[in-house]
């Protein structure tokens, strides 16, 4: 690395609010990074989480949440979890290797030496960790590309794959999406490394849970040693029952807003899809949310695309909560949502 490069290193640590957890977070190159390691972690394996396209006007941040599920689990089981947001928006795949590379290199240097590496890339981040297993192996132990973006077609273009994976490789996808990952997998029967297809049983696009992200990871594990792929096999999984807090008055469900995401303007909800159900509210049919003082008339389907562009949308997603949004617009800005906020949803008759 050079003086320059070491010069514009900006490194903070912040103190968890869980005492067996230190999450370092700062800037590499203009690229924002954070990451978590276990209490007296001095080395060993670390999982990157890579996000995928996010629009240029979104906030420039490396989001990890370490109360996630799946990044909880990863750290009870002596993962560091790491992210970058690159040096800006947008697709790169060249500049998104260099920052995943300085990120990898920095964690070697300051927090312990890095013995195995996992990519978990989703949508445009799952062709990104593809092409590093093709182009830049050296870089990670194995990938784990969810929904990627398959193009086998054109080689100018940048998200162009030859299929020939020089490391292990899993393919994580919704049954709606499968067409192309079965292509790049039956494309690479004679590839270094022959990659592997985990199909998730319900549509949608990066419409999975933690508890199959972490079962792919266990296969991925079982390939390291026993160097033999794992067979295509079904990766639906349900997640654990939860407490929702949702409270009925007359013919209303009221809940909160448990997270909102930054970058598209989407928001989960509380409610248990049981409970919608329950209330007589089907999918493919419309409901009423209420909140601040205003209301809106909802879509209950099955993911972004069954409504028009600027449409109200809400469905089930992989963890059992409901998913917010409006297509390609930002249902947080529309509703003035945060985490907290109290919603309602009525059923139409």
């Amino acid at each position: 690395m050079t003086v320059i490069r070491v010069i514009i290193i900006f490194l903070t640590l912040t103190l968890s609010l869980r005492a067996d957890v230190a999450v370092h977070e700062g800037v590499l190159d203009g690229a924002p990074y954070k990451v978590a390691i276990p209490e007296e972690w001095s080395g060993g394996s670390v999982f990157f989480i890579v996000n995928g396209w996010r629009p240029a006007e979104a906030p420039h941040i490396a989001d990890l949440d370490i109360e996630d599920p799946l990044v909880k689990r990863l750290l009870q089981n002596g993962w560091a979890v790491a992210r970058t947001a690159f040096k800006e928006n947008g697709v790169d795949p060249v500049a998104h290797t260099v920052a995943l590379r300085d990120l990898r290199d920095w964690i070697g240097s300051e927090l312990g030496v890095v013995e195995n590496v996992v990519l978990e890339g989703e949508s445009t981040a799952g062709t990104l960790v593809l092409r590093i297993a093709e182009k830049n192996p050296e870089l990670a132990d194995g990938v784990i590309a969810m929904s990627a973006y398959i193009n086998l077609e054109d080689p100018e273009s940048d998200d162009f794959l030859k299929a020939d994976p020089k490391i292990p490789a899993i393919l994580m996808s919704n049954i709606t999406e499968i067409e192309a990952p079965v292509a790049y997998v039956t494309s690479a029967l004679d590839a270094p490394v022959r990659p592997t297809l985990r199909p998730v049983l319900r549509p949608g696009h990066v419409n999975l849970n933690w508890v199959e992200r972490w079962e792919a990871l266990k296969a991925l594990k079982t390939w390291f040693s026993s160097e033999t792929a794992p067979p295509i096999e079904d990766g639906t999984r349900s997640v654990p029952q939860r407490q929702t807090g949702t409270r009925m008055e007359n013919d209303s469900l009221i809940n909160k807003v448990t997270s909102v995401n930054p970058f598209y303007g989407n928001a989960l909800l509380g409610f248990h899809p049981d409970e919608l159900k329950a209330s007589g509210i089907e999918q493919g049919k419309t409901f009423d949310l209420k909140v601040n003082g205003k209301s809106w008339s909802i879509y209950y389907g099955e993911s972004y695309s069954d409504v028009p562009l600027g449409e109200w949308i809400a469905f089930p997603n992989a963890d059992d909560q409901i998913l917010l949004a409006r297509n390609h617009k930002s249902a947080v800005e529309t509703a003035g949502l945060f985490v907290g906020s109290e919603v309602m949803i009525i059923r139409q008759e």
